[in-house]
């Protein structure tokens, strides 16, 4: 089982917010997240963070990673 380690959050625009401050997100492939610790958000791979997260919750499941996460600084509101 291929798996990587994240030290950033790349988003590529698939997050839903569940309420609040508090998002959901599927990504491809098995990666592993620290929890409870801030990590920066992106967009895109190669773009500039876009805030920072606290990752509260990873599943793996079907050669994908789901994860819920509080927002917990936005840099811009774009």
């Amino acid at each position: 089982m291929p798996m990587t380690m994240q030290a950033n959050l790349v988003t590529t625009g698939r997050e839903k917010r569940l309420e609040g401050n508090v998002f959901e997100v599927s990504l491809d492939g098995y990666m592993l997240f620290i929890l409870d610790h801030p990590v920066p958000v992106q967009k895109k791979e190669n773009s500039s963070p876009v805030g920072k997260a606290v990752i509260k919750e990873l599943t793996w499941k079907e050669d994908t990673t789901h994860l819920v996460y509080e927002l917990i600084d936005l840099h811009s509101v774009n």
